[in-house]
């Protein structure tokens, strides 16, 4: 640095370099900085001219000039404070490696969103361009979606049913109110309408959790998913697929996906592993006790009416999870039971018989980066869930007897191109009345939904086939495009009121978008 002070003194150097100002941390006082910020700026250079040196005498100073000096720089010392802690701009979100790695749609659990700190709103929608190349003559099938549609148009039979339409929406709020307690709410359309065919939207979960309630588990009370199909680690969101069809539980009308109650839910047992990057192996479990009632008040405990019934006001559902995860996260291996009581069911004033119904499901998932692999069996049976009726006392006395349903579900996807194109693939077979009796004579009234209340029962045998390609055309997954056939067979019946088998064949395109 080259100066001038005059005409008396030539060109010079500084001899010493100026102090820096100190930044302030944890080690440095208030005081202290300011005392250092005061040495920088009474500071005057040693200079050396080019015939001799010279010291330049620092300026006198009163003493009043050095407090207010050092009260100048104490206020700076306190802004730069403020200026060091004050939290940076946050950067736009982009994909997680945990994203990029799975299947987006399978982190989309009923109820649970993506929870953040204080508020969240989330949601996601999916829908089909549909057509119906072929449909059941006699409009067969249990719960299924497409039950009964005709692949001709009424009144111009050369023309094939399509439609745009949207089969689910979902719009979620999630509130953490501190660090034990969280709120969830969730308003839902799953294709119902008013009396005007006007979409209806309807609360289908409006429940909050007690986090660590105890160690390792949650409380959930309220309006919630079930932990048949439809929570954490269940084959729901473990098989990937919702938005291309439901679970073969769900499907077929064996438990409902939300009930009202208080669910107790948590991992008790976890596995140190080896190797510290890996994720450990646990063992989790829920447990529900519910109105069974589904997303149905009870009007005579909410004050807007006087119907009771007996499902919901008396009798409750218990259900229970159990189910190990390992490999990484990758296996999961689950168990789940349910169970009714119904009480007496009266013949006479003196003789009755109990009814009750119990669900037994196992499930085995294994899911990678590449590719993933799953199967479920399911077996509900209503005790005494059926009366036989003979038409002659020779053939037989009336009586009681167990109905059973029961299903196997297969799934499976792969990658074809990480991160932009799956495969996906799904079989299931399904029988509505396992203990289905073809005895002259004889016939069925049901409690069981799924079994016909005519003739013999139901004698028919479906299967169900769901396959197509999945593409994300953006790196977060968020948005899906699913081309996928859909096809649902009913086989041959027997007995004399058997029909012959037949089937529906929908091609779809599918779409997602989840946010």
């Amino acid at each position: 640095m080259i100066c001038s002070f005059g005409n008396n003194i030539g060109p010079f150097l500084p001899i010493y370099k100026k102090p820096k100002l100190p930044i302030l941390n944890n080690s440095l006082t208030l005081a202290s900085y300011g005392h250092k910020i005061t040495q920088a700026l009474l500071w005057r250079p040693k200079m050396r001219t080019q015939s001799h040196t010279k010291t330049i005498k620092p300026m006198r100073t009163k003493k009043s000039t050095k407090i207010m000096l050092g009260l100048a720089a104490s206020l700076l010392a306190l802004g730069g404070a403020k200026a060091q802690t004050t939290t940076p701009p946050t950067t736009p979100m982009t994909a997680t490696n945990a994203q990029l790695s799975s299947n987006a749609i399978s982190e989309i659990t009923n109820g649970a969103g993506t929870a953040a700190p204080g508020g969240n709103l989330w949601g996601y929608v999916f829908g089909d361009y549909a057509y119906a190349a072929h449909g059941d003559s006699a409009g067969r099938g249990t719960k299924m979606q497409y039950k009964g549609i005709d692949s001709r148009v009424a009144g111009n039979p050369g023309q094939n049913q399509n439609a745009f339409e949207v089969r689910r929406a979902y719009l979620g709020y999630n509130y953490n109110i501190n660090s034990k307690f969280s709120a969830y709410a969730l308003l839902a359309y799953e294709g119902d309408y008013d009396v005007n065919n006007n979409r209806t939207v309807y609360l289908k979960y409006i429940y909050f959790k007690w986090k660590n309630i105890f160690k390792g588990s949650d409380l959930k009370i309220g309006q919630q998913a079930t932990n048949s199909f439809a929570n954490a680690y269940n084959t729901e969101p473990l098989m990937g697929y919702r938005s291309s069809e439901k679970t073969i539980m769900d499907m077929h009308g064996v438990d409902g996906s939300s009930d009202m109650g208080l669910t107790l839910e948590g991992k008790v047992v976890k596995f140190k592993p080896a190797d510290s990057t890996k994720t450990p192996s646990f063992i989790g479990y829920s447990v529900m006790v519910g109105d069974n009632s589904g997303n149905t008040p009870v009007p005579v405990f909410t004050g807007a009416g006087t119907a009771t019934n007996a499902t919901s006001d008396i009798n409750k559902k218990y259900r229970a999870n159990v189910y190990f995860n390992t490999l990484n996260g990758a296996l999961t291996l689950g168990l789940y039971t349910d169970y009714i009581n119904y009480g007496a069911t009266y013949y006479t004033k003196s003789s009755f018989y109990q009814n009750a119904t119990q669900t037994m499901k196992g499930y085995l998932v294994y899911n990678s980066q590449w590719f993933g692999i799953g199967v479920e069996y399911f077996m509900q049976t209503n005790k005494n869930g059926e009366i036989e009726t003979f038409a002659t006392k020779a053939e037989g006395t009336n009586d009681t007897t167990d109905a059973k349903q029961n299903g196997i579900s297969i799934f499976a996807h792969g990658t074809i191109i990480q991160n932009k194109l799956n495969i996906f693939a799904r079989y299931d077979m399904y029988t509505p009345d396992a203990d289905y009796s073809n005895t002259t004579g004889e016939t069925f009234t049901s409690h069981m939904t799924n079994v016909s209340n005519a003739g013999n029962g139901n004698s028919y045998k479906e299967t169900f086939i769901n396959a197509g390609l999945d593409w994300s055309p953006t790196m977060d997954k968020r948005v899906h495009f699913m081309p996928n056939i859909w096809y649902y067979g009913i086989a041959n019946g027997t007995g004399s009121g058997a029909l012959k088998s037949d089937n529906y064949m929908i091609y779809r395109i599918t779409f997602l978008a989840a946010f």
